[in-house]
């Protein structure tokens, strides 16, 4: 067998140098630096702001009848659907009135009779006063007969009296809608004994949708404070200032007319973002709760969609003191770092600072900034999540929001 020729050491040591000398003359590709991150931002926007107090509520309705007969008897119809909307004299529930017809038909059949014997005395009377003068009859007899008269005439008319109770309770089988709303769940079905007098059967439950009340309870100070508000914008309004004789004279209005100064509440359903439905403060109670130093007040809301139903939880909002001017950001644009509250700022050389700020109230989706901000400063308010303190960005100006009008 054939063996191959040895390769010699020397051979091998050459061809490792040439390897090596051909790598050291390959060059490195050039690092290329990312570009700046883009992100959006906007100015704070100057506004008057007035300062609010957010509480918690209940919708209540304005009207509620708790629906009952006024007479007995078995139900023969009912007329609507469980839930469904009512206007005032719609027909509801039917009772059995044979009972109230044979009352009334014999309530007429009495009156008949009581007119006829009326009439009958009346005549004997007549003819008795005729005779009187020629001593056919007494004095005495004459009265007899006008007495007579007398008592057939109040019997007649206690008669009629009872006929129109008759009529009343034959009207009383058809149970209507006295109020305009919504009518809840039936509680008797048609074939049910349904009773009146002292222990009344609640047939249903109507409770008008539109306007409804919302029931708050806020702290004493927070409501005088508002209603002095409003008492100086009325005397403003009607060129009052600096006369206080004169708007004494007109009379300053109550707690009873507390409606005239028409405070704004405006209300909130837990589904709803800010505060997009107003009303007016329309009744503040007569006694503040001494245990808690507050005091139930009552607003008047439309409610055109009759979305609002009693005893839905409401967020109130009521304004208090003079609106001030203030630095407002879009809510979205503040942060949380370490506890704190902050907002990323672009410098002149777009370069990144986070700063803390100390926000206030919620005006919408803008949130106002009492401290840590100028007007010319610029926020981010997208792309949070590629910058860091120091960082340099591309900016992207933003079409400035603007807060929720009052």
């Amino acid at each position: 067998m054939l063996r191959a020729p040895a390769i010699p050491s020397w051979a091998f040591a050459a061809a490792t140098l040439l390897v090596a000398l051909a790598g050291c003359g390959r060059s490195s590709p050039p690092v290329v630096a990312p570009p700046p991150p883009e992100v959006v931002v906007t100015r704070p926007v100057v506004a008057e702001v007035t300062d609010t107090i957010e509480l918690t509520g209940n919708a209540t309705a304005v009207e509620t009848v708790d629906l009952k007969p006024r007479v007995g008897g078995f139900v023969t119809a009912v007329h609507f659907a469980d839930g469904q909307d009512v206007s005032v004299g719609d027909k509801l529930v039917d009772i059995d009135d044979r009972s109230y017809r044979i009352a009334r038909d014999q309530a007429e059949a009495e009156i008949e009779r009581e007119q006829a014997e009326l009439a009958e005395l009346e005549s004997e009377r007549v003819r008795n006063e005729a005779l009187l003068p020629r001593g056919a009859v007494t004095q005495e007899q004459v009265g007899i007969i006008t007495a007579k008269r007398d008592m057939a005439a109040a019997t007649l008319k206690k008669d009629k009296a009872m006929l129109a109770q008759a009529e009343l309770d034959l009207d009383f089988c058809r149970v209507t809608a006295p109020i305009a709303g919504r009518i809840g769940a039936r509680t008797v079905n048609v074939g049910d004994l349904v009773g009146s007098g002292a222990a009344p059967t609640t047939l249903a439950t109507i409770v008008s949708v539109d306007p409804v009340y919302i029931t708050f309870f806020t702290d004493e100070r927070s409501l005088l404070v508002a209603r002095e508000r409003a008492i100086r914008d009325r005397r403003e309004d009607r060129g009052g200032e600096g006369k206080p004789e004169a708007n004494a004279a007109e009379g300053e209005p109550t707690w009873r007319n507390i409606r005239d100064l028409a405070i704004p509440v405006d209300v909130a359903l837990v589904t709803d973002e800010g505060f997009p439905r107003r009303g007016v403060l329309a009744f503040v109670d007569i006694a503040v709760r001494a245990s808690t130093g507050t005091i139930r007040c009552r607003a008047i809301l439309d409610n055109p969609d009759r979305l609002i139903a009693p005893g839905m939880f409401c967020r109130v909002r009521l304004p208090f003191g003079d609106p001030a001017e203030a630095l407002l950001v879009p809510d979205r644009a503040i942060g949380i770092e370490q506890g704190r509250r902050t907002v990323a700022v672009v410098g002149a050389d777009d370069r990144v600072t986070i700063r803390e700020i100390t926000p206030g109230k919620l005006d919408g989706s803008m949130r106002v900034v009492t401290k840590g901000l100028s007007a010319g400063d610029r926020v981010i308010v997208s792309g949070l999540q590629r910058v860091r303190d120091g960082a340099v960005v591309r900016p992207v100006e933003a079409q400035q929001a603007q807060p929720a009008r009052e």
